[in-house]
């Protein structure tokens, strides 16, 4: 605008401009041009410099846009990019193991994040759509503009907004040379090992050229213990509650329960590190080269040890027995040929699990990612300014797992008393308090040692996924006056997007005809290996650490000798005696782990989650500016109108595989002996590639926007906006092919080969148990409707109140649903159905809300309360997702919570600086709970309880160059609680601790 501002207006101007890192360029880069003209130097430190920085850009811009600044180089007010964007309005982010990593605009995932305003690629969103910042340490980043409503002229590929990540450039520094680094150490109120975090950064601004080259290492280790119960349907082979468990009566009653009674107890080691460097030099007056690079490494190892006691016995969920608590949750009306159901919810569990199961495991993330760019702007002080930029990325993410699991099955029967015959293994007493704020257990048997455990298997798995990116781009602005017009900008952009996914799986080569003298299989095939293809088991059989003669196998002391008593689960009670397991750093190394314990173990390749996609997009924008000083009715306003128009390209490629419980000879490995007479079992199959099948499509999006903005006073702005924005779908449920999890049950007829305990004759058969196919080539991407009115009262410097409402009008969004089929059993019968997760487009739904954003500088209060400041925000976020709950009761959007809240307050003196903030969400919607049953799907929510988190931080000037820190995350030590529909229905506990980090900065 070319209104004529204050002198102290003018100053706060230019704070933002020098603050922000990149702040002018990325303005260039999504608006077309920007003014470069300093007025004068001013260094930027400081809480309060900070929040006058960020309200200077939110009041400068054209659009909605809310900003966090770093208050020094390399200093931005949390530990993680996440937990800062937490305190915008509107943004609500989640965690793991304590750090935030994911997050939501105003309730919606589908967020386009860019990097210095192009797109950014991140090796945890290579297939995802939601923004995750897991591998970016808070020290690479000077600030990030979270846009709201949008203008033509922005980067498409956000439903709900945009987030702008902006690294610093040598223009931003003061001239000459500047350096700073720090180093912290810290510790969690659980885990006992130290932690560091150091950067270093170095920048030149001179004359004609700068450079800034920063660099961070750290190493951090959090606790992640955690409860997780998937879960069942009890008692619906036997139509109902024979137990009459919780006491009224009626026998109809079913309950859901969880597969398996146990803890997770795992410590979370993140090691991180990477460099960012950029390179400006002015090759004459009007033609300036920039050059980025920024890279990040991350190696991330979740190890511990789970244990789970047994929920099925059977393939019946009925172990619960006399002594449980339960509660009445609702009843499910009839439905076809399933009756109705009453449906309780659990609160104590008494449980006789016939089996117990301790695994040791090692799930790690090793990410790495390179964003470059290379620009050349140009400005001669004419009317026209423009620059050609080209963006260069690659992205790669490794997720590899692996198991070992000890127990003592219950089919494993042995002669313990020796009298000829074997006994079957005693069962499991245990009770699960879940109305505790930690579920307790209580249980007699002792688990240090393998008395009980004394089997064992081991499994390994992972993913691997690649992109790259490569865009080139040219934007222009010409300005001119006609009728209120002030200026056009536009630009062209192409982009294109390979990804890359697989996953594997270790089989080993330990099929058996039988390991046991079966009589259903010829004698002279006991003991002997399967032949060719079908040697192979995705899930090895259960071997005895004292080995087995009959098959060759010698003792596994080695093996035995590494066993440890685990014993570290934090505030779960009850396993004070410790549980056998191995050190979890052992499985480490996937491939070494498993050729030690099966030799001959490899990697095969699993098609049904194989695919390539290759998304070009080609777009194009022209945006109109506006501006008039004498205004409508006297009120001057400003603003934009343009249109982008998107043409977007995807080939799809799958892997062709014989998928189906009875697939054909010779395209599978494994399978077991039943399949070397047809009948293969299907958890033991993996599928060959038999080619590959590749699917075209394109779509072409045109995205209009509008924003208009009016200055009724000096310090008051009015804004509208309006935009059509479009976001491409996660891969997964684009590229995946169909997969099923399998389960044997008996089936009694005549011609069966076994006998039960009452002498009736029966067969086992395998049948789908449930499953995903969510790739769907042809599924839209999320389109929507963006509405946007806001009110910003500018009442002092570095003061705003504002207010805004939205609504977003989501015409096309992307849901996974359970949708019922049938397949055949692995003797070719259909007798059962499967609920099977697919992808489907649902109708319109809307996100509708409100929000309310207050900052200000204390000023006016006396004394020492003259350098506090305080920060508030509220935002109310109401939608539909198009899918409904089992009571017909409408889900929200993933992730979202109706209600946050923040609340920041700080202290800036001239030495001492201090800052405290709580963030508060109400219940958020995880997604619906995959509950397997045979029966007709129920649908049920997966809900967190709603939570509030409390940070603090006090920092010290010793002198103009050394300050200390100490700053404090998760005061209140808050854990992530889940229940599953019904609040009395435990499903998740994550805890999440305490952590305290002492430092020290210097800057030169």
């Amino acid at each position: 605008m070319i209104r004529t501002l204050p002198q102290k207006r003018i100053l706060s101007t230019w704070i933002s401009a020098l603050s922000l890192a990149a702040t002018a360029s990325a303005v260039q880069a999504q608006q077309g041009s920007y003014d470069e003209e300093l007025l004068e130097e001013v260094v930027v430190r400081g809480i309060r410099s900070s929040q006058q920085a960020a309200v200077d850009v939110k009041r400068d811009s054209k659009v909605i846009v809310d900003s966090i600044v770093a208050d020094d180089i390399g200093k931005l007010p949390d530990v993680t990019i996440a937990d800062s964007l937490q305190r915008v309005t509107g943004v609500q982010i989640q965690r793991t193991a304590g750090e935030g990593t994911s997050l939501n605009v105003r309730g919606m995932p589908q967020v386009l994040t860019t990097l210095n305003g192009e797109q950014f690629l991140s090796p945890w969103s290579i297939t995802d759509v939601g923004a995750n910042y897991g591998d970016i340490p808070a020290s690479m980043i000077a600030g990030v503009d979270v846009y709201k409503s949008q203008s033509a002229s922005l980067s498409a590929g956000g439903i709900s907004g945009v987030i702008n990540l902006k690294t610093r450039r040598p223009r931003d520094l003061e001239q000459g040379w500047t350096a700073v680094g720090s180093a912290e150490v810290s510790q969690g109120s659980i885990t006992e090992d130290d932690n560091y975090n150091t950067n270093a950064f170095v920048g030149y601004n001179g004359d004609r050229f700068g450079f800034t080259l920063g660099a961070f290492k750290s190493n951090s280790n959090a606790a992640n213990y955690q409860i997780w119960e998937d879960v069942r349907l009890g008692f619906v082979n036997a139509g109902g509650d024979p137990l009459d468990l919780n006491g009224n009566g009626d026998l109809s009653d079913r309950y859901l329960v969880p597969g398996g009674y146990g803890v997770s107890a795992f410590v979370m080691e993140r090691e991180r590190e990477g460099f960012a460097g950029s390179l400006q030099f002015d090759i004459t007056d009007a033609l300036q080269l920039t050059a980025d690079v920024f890279y990040t490494k991350m190696d991330q190892y979740d190890r511990g040890v789970r244990t789970q006691f047994n929920g099925s016995n059977s393939d019946n969920y009925d172990v619960l027995r006399p002594g449980t608590q339960t509660q009445f949750a609702t009843v499910v009306p009839a439905e076809g040929d399933t009756p109705e159901r009453v449906i309780n919810s659990l609160q104590v569990a008494v449980v006789e699990a016939p089996d117990f199961q301790a695994t040791t495991q090692s799930r790690q993330n090793h990410t790495d990612a390179l964003n470059a760019n290379v620009e050349l702007s140009f400005d001669n002080g004419g009317p026209f300014t423009g620059s050609v930029r080209y963006i260069h990325a690659e992205a790669e993410k490794d997720y590899a797992n692996a198991s070992f699991q000890q127990g003592t099955p219950e089919w494993y029967w042995v002669d313990e008393d020796e009298d000829g015959q074997d006994d079957p293994v005693e069962p499991f007493w245990v009770t699960v308090d879940y109305t505790e704020e930690y579920p307790t257990f209580q249980f007699e048997d002792d688990l240090s040692s393998t008395d009980r455990l004394n089997l064992f298997q081991a499994f390994a798995d992972g993913t691997h996924d690649d992109a790259t990116l490569d865009a080139l781009r040219a934007d222009g602005s010409y300005d001119f006056e006609f009728s209120g017009f002030t200026s056009i900008d536009f630009g062209v952009r192409y982009g294109r997007r390979d990804v890359d996914h697989t996953r594997f799986i270790y089989m080993t080569p330990t099929g058996y005809y039988s390991t046991w003298a079966d009589s259903n299989v010829p004698e002279e095939l006991w003991y002997e290996p399967l032949p060719g293809d079908f040697i192979w088991q995705q899930y090895p059989d259960w071997n005895d650490f004292k080995g087995n003669a009959d098959l060759g196998l010698a003792p596994y002391e080695e093996l035995r000798d590494q066993l440890i008593s685990y014993n570290d689960f934090g505030p779960f009670e009850g396993w004070g005696s410790g549980v056998a397991a191995l050190d979890p750093k052992s499985l480490d190394d996937l491939s070494g782990f498993m050729n030690f314990v099966y030799p001959g173990a490899q990697e095969f390749a699993d098609p049904s989650r194989a695919y390539s996609v290759v998304e070009e997009e080609t777009s194009g924008y022209v945006q109109l500016n506006f501006e008039n000083l004498d205004g409508l009715f006297g009120v001057p306003f400003d603003g934009n109108i343009g249109v982008r128009v998107v043409e977007t390209n995807r080939e799809v490629v799958n892997s062709v595989y014989d998928q189906g419980a009875v697939p054909t000879e010779g395209t599978y490995y494994g399978g077991g002996y039943s399949a070397t007479y047809g009948q293969p079992q299907g958890w033991q199959v993996m599928y060959k590639t038999l080619g590959t099948e590749t699917t075209e499509t394109s779509f072409t999006d045109v995205l209009p926007s509008a924003n208009i903005n009016f200055y009724p006073r000096e310090d008051l702005i009015v804004r509208l906006g309006y935009s059509e924005t479009m976001s491409r779908n996660d891969l997964m449920n684009v590229g995946e092919g169909e997969s099923l999890w399998y389960q044997e049950y008996r089936v009694y007829t005549p011609d069966g080969n076994q006998l039960d305990e009452n002498g009736e004759a029966y067969k086992v058969v395998t049948s789908p148990g449930g499953g995903n196919d969510q790739g769907n080539p042809y599924i839209d991407p999320w389109r929507a409707n963006n509405y946007n009115l806001s009110t910003e009262w500018y009442f002092g410097e570095g003061g705003i109140l504002g207010a805004g409402v939205f609504l977003i009008e989501v015409e096309s969004a992307a849901q996974t649903l359970q949708e019922q089929r049938q397949y055949p059993d692995s003797d070719g019968v259909i007798r059962r159905s499967a609920n099977i997760w697919t992808t489907q487009n649902v109708p319109a739904s809307d996100l509708k809300g409100f929000e309310v954003g207050y900052k200000q500088a204390l000023t006016f209060l006396p004394g020492i309360l003259s350098d506090t400041g305080i920060e508030a925000n509220y935002t109310y976020s109401d939608n539909d997702s198009g899918s409904v709950d089992l009571e017909g009761n409408s889900f929200p959007l993933n992730s979202n919570s109706e209600h946050q809240a923040n609340l920041v307050l700080w202290y800036q003196g001239d030495k001492l600086s201090s800052r405290i903030a709580y963030n508060w969400r109400s219940e958020i919607f995880q997604g619906q709970v995959g509950l397997n049953t045979n029966e007709a799907p129920i649908s049920l929510g997966n809900w967190s309880e709603s939570a509030g988190y409390l940070d603090a931080s006090i920092n010290y000037d010793i002198n103009d160059n050394i300050a200390v820190y100490l700053q404090g995350t998760n005061l209140t030590e808050t854990d992530y609680r889940n229940y599953a529909q019904f609040e009395g229905q435990f499903r998740s506990l994550n805890v999440q601790e305490r952590r305290v980090a002492l430092g020290i900065r210097a800057r030169l």
